[in-house]
């Protein structure tokens, strides 16, 4: 009796370690299928994430795929993290990298109090300096030293936002020397809200490398699912400034020429930021124009390559037409086939009418009987004789009509500008979608 109560007590515990392992959290932070890391590497980043995870109880995890494929980097997070037990009873923390595109997307599951929008914003700024520029094991090293810096100061009850956050290398500071990186080792194309696939990523950023190379001016497209509490034009200037765009040679944070497309998902947000000689190019009508053609190619319905790339091309001609000294403005903007659609129908009209009139005239002459308006072509000649004949004047009706002159207050066209934090000059616009 007594080795059948061993046997069954035995078999019990078994059961229990071979189950225990399914509710226990994860044992691996680092799964990385690109191989930018060694063996060696890999494990020591992997034990340090797993360390981070159970001391601050919020998994910090790193996968990197050698390319996402058809999928936007949101899609296949989400599926990595629900095909997962990550962030199961706690928070979770992921970077997901995308090797051959060049591409990172940072997101959070559960509280997570410790990463705010401002925080994420922030770690992506320093991955912007290091990721696949250098030495991938440092930067990913780097990227954990931040976690643990975050997680600390969360600690405190005051975690890392608007107005409190870190110094770091890339932001300048009153008394530092503010000097712009290098425009080589940026990405000009952030989707950081997931709404392009990799391949659609992949060849928008080749375009927009080629025309910001072709007029010496960067042209940016950042979409976010959220800017926290920031206005879009507070959002989209210092995104420009603080991450380095625009191609200047004075190493001034204030100087420098490009624009920036900011896509807020979170409140359906578009802005237009401009900087430098992008502040001629693109004026206050231009950019308007702009806002209705991204919508009206797709923005507002979820067509976003569509949008963006016609955006770019967008840009090319007004870049093309402010070389010739005469940018796009008031009055003279650009024609779309909308626009050509009208006159068609304008012109089409107005040769109706005037061929109804032509035809009305040329049936008038065809009538050889006509009434007499004149009663006296009724009376028999010399058949009326007038005996008395008086005139009296009844009144007179007067009609005055002002005669308006030009004004010369008129004005308009042009681009409106602003400061931003960093003191920097720039123009913009934006508005709903």
């Amino acid at each position: 009796m007594m080795k059948k109560i061993c046997v069954a007590l035995f078999a019990l515990s078994l059961a229990l370690a071979l189950a225990l392992p399914a509710f226990a959290a994860p044992q691996t932070m680092l799964i990385d299928e690109a191989g930018l890391l060694s063996r060696t590497e890999a494990a020591a980043l992997d034990q340090r994430l797993l360390a981070l995870s159970e001391q601050y109880q919020c998994d910090t995890v790193i996968v990197t795929v050698d390319s996402a494929g058809e999928a936007t980097l949101k899609e296949l997070m989400d599926g990595r993290y629900t095909g997962s037990d990550y962030g199961r009873g706690r928070d979770c923390l992921m970077l997901l990298i995308d090797a051959e595109n060049k591409a990172w997307r940072l997101a959070t599951w559960g509280d997570a109090d410790a990463f705010t929008n401002a925080g994420l914003k922030f770690l992506n700024s320093q991955l912007y300096d290091e990721l696949f520029e250098g030495d991938d094991n440092a930067a990913l090293e780097n990227y954990a030293d931040w976690c643990a810096r975050f997680h600390e100061q969360a600690q405190t009850g005051k975690p890392y936002d608007d107005g409190n956050l870190p110094q770091a290398a890339n932001t300048p500071t009153p008394d530092a020397p503010q000097v712009l990186r290098d425009p080589n080792t940026i990405s000009l194309l952030m989707d950081e809200a997931g709404l392009l696939s990799s391949g659609e990523a992949a060849t928008l950023r080749a375009k927009l490398e080629a025309l910001s190379e072709k007029w010496k001016n960067d042209i940016v497209i950042v979409t976010v699912d959220s800017i926290g509490r920031s206005t879009p034009m507070e959002f989209a200037d210092d995104w420009f400034d603080y991450n380095g765009y625009g191609q200047a040679t004075t190493g001034d944070i204030t100087d420098g020429d490009g624009l920036l497309l900011l896509i807020n998902m979170g409140e359906r947000d578009w802005r237009i930021s401009t900087k430098g000689y992008s502040i001629f190019a693109f004026t206050d009508a231009g950019i308007e124009f702009l806002g209705e053609r991204l919508k009206a190619d797709g923005l507002s319905d979820g067509g976003y390559a569509n949008a963006f790339n016609g955006f770019a091309d967008w840009c090319d001609k007004f870049f093309e037409k402010a070389a010739a000294g005469d940018p796009y403005d008031e009055g003279s903007l650009p024609k779309t086939s909308a626009d050509v659609a009208k006159l068609v129908i304008l012109a089409f009209g107005g040769g109706l009418v005037i061929a109804w009139f032509v035809m009305k005239g040329m049936k008038g002459k065809l009538k050889t009987v006509r009434k007499n308006s004149q009663a006296a072509d009724y009376v028999r000649p010399g058949s009326l004789q007038v005996i008395y004949a008086n005139e009296q004047f009844l009144y007179k009706n007067v009609t005055r009509v002002k005669q308006e002159t030009e004004s010369s207050s008129g004005g308009g066209g042009g681009s409106s500008t602003h400061s931003s934090s960093s003191g920097s000059s720039h123009g913009g616009g934006g508005g709903k979608f």
